[in-house]
This record gives structure tokens, C-alpha cells and sequence, in this order.
């Protein structure tokens, strides 16, 4: 990787790690869907700026196109996870939601054979995501057992990874014509239009305090716009799988963020669980060995699924 590549890597990890303590921010005045809907309109701002006439209106043609599609995409990729997550911080410190959140491509590995018949998980695999779910198990029943809420708000980050990784066999399935940063488009506007209703029924009766409505500012403009063009440069200048090394430092610099910003404590367990889900998200979706090649006129395989990038957002 080039000099650029890594400070843009560091930049993104700083910037997804950052997410989580200004959602705490926002939290302050303002409900869960309203910071959602708010977060997805000013996303999509700013990528509709980034596309371009051309490239938006391919976009919304599809969208016209495939509404139902356009709908699931929305609902599994933004508007579902994010609004778990909001959630899921009115509870859970800032840090340990990204954590929770990291095990999102052991859940691509999990759900490809069912989903996907042209996968297969190995023994590798199987090893990886029972270290993982382990890791998670961890931090769930050690770090969260002090209130209920405090359980149900750690299970609600875990199914915001879960909607992540269903979200990816969307994409694989429904959105191959289309370039990442579209379909990033498509998703973040449909989840506007999905989450408005409830943002509208918890508007909040005065305005937000400067610290908070800055927090929802950056959350739409740089932790979720500016986050995406980053991302998909470093995938195509410098390839998807080092673009995805930024699903192992976000958690750590979340933890960092806390802890330093919020007084968050960073407990053993944390630690643990941490190590136990990265250790498991990289046996899981390591890329397999791939046979010697087959004689010519047959088409070459296709890359597994399990092994591509996701990442949390």
C-alpha cells in the first residue's frame, strides 16, 4: 500500500471508530429515528453532490425500476442496523458497540450456504465463526448482564450486524451493474424515506443543542458520505481486501474514543471478546486456496462470498 493508501485507511477507521461516540452525542437531544433519518438525508446529500447528474440519475432509475428491491437494500443495509444501533447505544457504551458490531462478515459465512447454494463453509471457516460468536458471547454475557436493558441493547448491535450480512447477498445478487457508491446511494435515500415516519413522530420539541445537532451533521456528512467515497477509493486503488483491514482498527479506536471522550471503561472482557471475534472474522473469511486451474474454455471460479469485504458502518 502507498503512503496515501494507508493515511486513507487510518482516516476511515477514524472516522467509522468516531461514529459511535457522536451518536452518544446525538442521543443527548434527540430520538433514535430522528438522528437515523436525519443521518440518511444528509448522506445522501452529499453522495447525490459526489455522483453526479449521469451516475444519480442511473440510480433512481433503478430504483424506479426494482422498488422492491431498492426497498429490501434500504431496509437490510441502512435503515434496519442503523436504527438498531442508535437504539441499542441508548445503553451500551459507545466503545463496546463497535465490537459487537465487528462480527458482521462471520454472519456473511454463516448465512452463504443457506442463501447462497454455490458456497461452502470448510472447517476453517466453521472454527472461525465459532471463535467469533464465542468472542461475542463474551462481551454480551460479561460486559451486559448488569440490566436488561443493558442485555437487549448488546443483542440489538449484534442484529445490526446481522442485517449487515444479510445485506451483502442483496448487493451480490440484485446490484452487480451498478458502481458501490450507486447503490450506497440508493440504500442511504430509501432508508430516509423508510425511517421518516418515525423520526416524525418523536421530532423533538425544541431544537438540538449545538453539540448535538453538530453530531448528527457529522455523522451524515463525514461518517457516512465522505466515510463511503474514501472506502471505495482504497477498494479500487488498492483492492477490497485491504480496504476491509479497516473492520480490525475501528473497534480498537472506538474503544479508544470512549474511553478517553466518555470515560467509557475498557474491561478485560472487552478486550477478550475483541480478539476472539477478529481472530474468528479472519480465519472465517480468509480467502480459500483455489484449485489448480482447469483446462481452457472453462470459466474461472469465482471468489467466495465469505472472503469479500464487509464492513460496518
Amino acid at each position: 500500500m502507498s503512503r496515501l493508501h494507508v493515511a486513507l485507511l487510518a482516516a476511515l477507521a477514524s472516522i467509522w471508530g468516531g461514529s459511535y461516540l457522536l451518536i452518544k452525542y446525538a442521543l443527548e437531544d434527540l430520538s433514535a429515528p430522528v438522528i437515523v433519518f436525519a443521518r440518511c438525508v444528509i448522506a445522501a446529500a452529499v453522495l447525490a453532490v459526489a455522483l453526479g447528474a449521469v451516475h444519480r440519475r442511473t440510480a433512481f432509475a433503478d430504483a424506479r425500476a426494482r422498488p422492491r428491491t431498492a426497498l429490501l437494500l434500504g431496509a437490510t443495509a441502512v435503515a434496519i442496523p442503523f436504527t438498531l444501533i442508535t437504539l441499542g447505544e441508548l445503553e451500551v457504551p459507545s466503545g463496546l458497540t463497535a465490537v459487537l458490531i465487528s462480527p458482521a462478515s462471520l454472519f456473511v459465512a454463516m448465512f452463504a450456504p443457506l442463501i447462497d447454494p454455490s458456497e461452502r463453509i470448510d472447517r476453517r471457516e466453521g472454527v472461525g465463526m465459532a471463535m467469533g460468536l464465542g468472542g461475542v458471547a463474551l462481551v454480551v454475557g460479561v460486559e451486559s448482564v448488569q440490566t436488561t436493558w443493558e442485555f437487549l441493547g448488546a443483542l440489538a448491535m449484534v442484529g445490526a450486524a446481522l442485517f449487515y450480512g444479510l445485506s451483502s447477498f442483496v448487493v451480490k445478487g440484485s446490484y452487480k451493474g451498478l458502481s458501490s457508491m450507486q447503490t450506497s446511494f440508493i440504500s442511504i435515500t430509501v432508508a430516509g424515506v423508510l425511517t421518516a415516519p418515525a423520526a416524525v413522530a418523536t421530532a423533538p420539541s425544541a431544537l438540538p443543542g449545538l453539540r448535538a445537532a453538530l453530531a448528527v451533521l457529522f455523522l451524515g456528512a463525514i461518517g457516512t458520505a465522505l466515510a463511503f467515497v474514501i472506502f471505495y477509493k482504497l477498494i479500487a486503488e488498492a483492492g477490497a481486501g485491504r480496504a476491509s483491514l479497516v473492520s480490525y482498527l475501528a473497534p480498537g479506536i472506538s474503544l479508544f474514543y470512549g474511553a478517553l471522550l466518555l470515560d467509557e471503561k475498557i474491561t478485560p472482557a472487552a478486550i477478550a471478546g475483541l480478539v476472539l471475534i477478529l481472530a474468528g472474522v479472519a480465519l472465517a473469511t480468509r480467502r480459500r486456496r483455489e484449485p489448480p486451474p482447469p483446462p481452457a474454455e472453462t470459466a474461472a471460479p469465482v471468489r467466495p462470498l465469505a472472503a469479500a469485504a464487509t464492513v460496518t458502518r
